[in-house]
């Protein structure tokens, strides 16, 4: 395919284009909604690695990139690879899980391990073939008898048992959320267990290779956390199949993959990046925290996009504690805050001023006071993070109330803590945290999901539209005050009011809510005629939802479902579902 016709598959895919700027109503297409990218076609030339320096990547998106956008004013328009019903299609950046699907807590303990047996160290040595030895966290790579690759991270002596349960505990929540992550796992060994393969390699501080000794392993080993009785705890990472090509980036599109047409701050899937980041704390979450990686499957050949490596999440607190107080809620330059510094004398109360280190102490400052999810920041802006909008936010926030204390504790449980005030702590800590999204963002937008068409009587011709109050479920606004107003338009420009109600969550079932369709005594279908093709326009039609979480007289927020009457038996087929940042009323609301 080529590069012109990938771009016109991908069109099709956003609801949101530059028909969001226009006052007409869009129509959608009577076709089912797109669930799959076409982002996987076969590259006829093998992709260039990519590196990306710390140091200039940091330089870059703390002042080169925001001053280059100073004078263009970049407007914030919506994602450009969601389907019609305002979804993430699978892609070769992502694949619907747990938003789309029921997953058991065992399940995402799981995750991209699957059902293959951990890593053993009673099945036989493992041949230590290339070393980690800078950094935070200082690791090696290794071949283990079950065939498989693993890079070994090790806590360091600031706060150690912290890092190998974030690149754990971050690997699942982020592999349950949809992206494509890695297998991680605790593992815990004597060292006798490690043995330098020949042809081990290791890299001087000057970037350059040379032939790995005994004396690089000690040092490694030297700088890793032990336990009391001698043995050493890392994470497993699995090496993914396929040839490694560098990190991505959170902007603009890489040059030499035909299948990349989307922008990467477009992506909602990197947008919205922003929530799951914020809500484990992970400060590092910088594009040299992922992977692309050029994979062969039935003898094609693209690239697949990896998250990797939290292990600057939970907490990292690097002394002095000055700085480390500041992670989250301030870049280490941040040109916003020092302007409000200057020009206030420093008197603004910031939330690092009064903030503690957690009773449980290798955990640093992470935890739930002080956590407002909008106002979170990593060590310097990501592009893509910066162009989230509200439709992204919610679609993250309504993932989010998938994953369930249980699946938290799955997660935290495959950690291996060793300490059960370290484990309640983290799970609440995470629970509490996730609770905060909810707060803020279903008080905000409208947070109606679930959207689905139901006969609820046998042999009957009534058809009803249920949906879920994710406000109402998370205790954001109550059934009491809660009330919502359809309006149903159809005809050849949409003109004409079909019917309208308005009701209050049931008591019984405030959560799940059906209205029955038609609203009014006359469907769109009627308006066709019985000889109208399945897609004339007559038989279109716009349900709008507003939205009241309080007994106010403006609603809060808007929904609108689209939808082709085929009739009384065939009934009504919703075809495309948007979310209007601006509210818009009648004038006889």
């Amino acid at each position: 395919m080529s590069k012109r016709a990938l771009l016109t598959s991908l069109a099709a895919l956003s609801v949101l284009t530059a028909l969001a700027c226009s006052r007409e109503i869009r129509r959608f297409p009577l076709a089912p909604p797109v669930w799959s990218d076409p982002d996987q076609h076969p590259l006829e030339r093998e992709p260039n690695k990519y590196y990306s320096g710390i140091y200039a990547d940091a330089v870059d998106k703390s002042a080169l990139y925001p001053a280059s956008k100073w004078f263009t004013f970049p407007k914030k328009g919506e994602a450009e690879n969601v389907n019609a019903l305002d979804e993430v299609p699978n892609s070769s950046w992502f694949h619907n899980r747990i938003g789309q699907f029921d997953l058991s807590p065992e399940e995402v303990a799981a995750a991209e391990c699957g059902d293959i047996a951990n890593l053993d160290p009673e099945k036989g040595a493992w041949k230590v073939v290339g070393a980690k030895p800078d950094g935070a966290n200082p690791g090696f790579m290794i071949e283990a008898p079950d065939g498989y690759k693993y890079l070994l991270k090790f806590d360091g002596k600031n706060q150690p048992l912290r890092a190998t349960a974030a690149d754990v505990v971050g690997s699942k929540l982020y592999w349950a959320i949809g992206y494509h992550s890695v297998c991680n796992e605790i593992v815990v060994f004597q060292p006798d267990v490690l043995e330098i393969a020949p042809s081990a390699q290791t890299t001087t501080g000057l970037g350059k290779e040379r032939k790995m000794v005994p004396a690089d392993l000690d040092q490694v080993l030297d700088k890793a956390y032990r336990l009391k009785d001698g043995r050493l705890r890392a994470s497993a990472s699995r090496f993914v199949p396929g040839k490694p090509l560098g990190p991505f980036k959170y902007q603009s599109k890489r040059k030499d993959d035909p299948n990349d047409v989307v922008l990467h701050e477009n992506r909602r899937e990197l947008r919205a990046g922003h929530l799951p980041a914020a809500w484990i704390g992970h400060v590092d979450a910088r594009e040299q925290n992922t992977f692309d990686v050029l994979v062969e499957d039935q003898g094609a050949k693209f690239i697949r996009h990896y998250k990797i490596d939290w292990g600057d999440a939970l907490g990292v607190g690097y002394e002095p504690d000055r700085l480390a107080r500041r992670f989250g809620h301030s870049y280490p330059v941040d040109v916003q805050h020092i302007g409000e510094d200057l020009l206030t004398l420093g008197l603004l109360d910031r939330p690092w001023h009064d903030s503690t280190r957690t009773k449980v102490h290798i955990f640093g400052y992470f935890g739930v006071e002080g956590f407002v999810p909008s106002k979170w920041r990593g060590v310097y802006p990501i592009p893509a993070f910066q162009r989230r909008t509200p439709a992204d936010i919610l679609w993250m926030t309504r993932i989010f109330s998938r994953i369930t204390d249980d699946h938290v504790r799955a997660i935290v449980a495959r950690a291996q803590l060793p300490d059960e005030r370290q484990v309640r702590y983290l799970e609440e800590t995470l629970i509490a945290r996730r609770n905060r999204f909810f707060e803020e963002y279903l008080s905000q937008y409208v947070a109606l999901a679930g959207f689905r068409m139901a006969r609820r009587t046998p042999g009957k011709t009534d058809q009803s539209l249920c949906f879920e109050d994710l406000a109402i479920r998370h205790g954001v606004s109550r059934p009491g005050e809660t009330y919502y107003q359809f309006r149903f338009h159809a005809g050849r420009a949409l003109e004409r009011e079909m019917g309208w109600v308005q009701f209050m969550p049931d008591e019984e079932h405030p959560g799940w809510s059906c209205v029955l369709l038609p609203l009014g005594r006359t469907r769109p279908a009627e308006l066709a005629g019985a000889k109208a093709k399945d897609d004339d326009p007559l038989r279109y039609g716009v349900l709008d939802v507003w939205v009241h979480q309080k007994p106010t007289v403006m609603p809060m927020g808007q929904v609108r479902l689209h939808f082709y009457d085929l009739g009384p038996e065939r009934g009504y087929r919703l075809v495309g579902i948007e979310r209007p940042r601006e509210v818009t009323v009648p004038d006889d609301y």
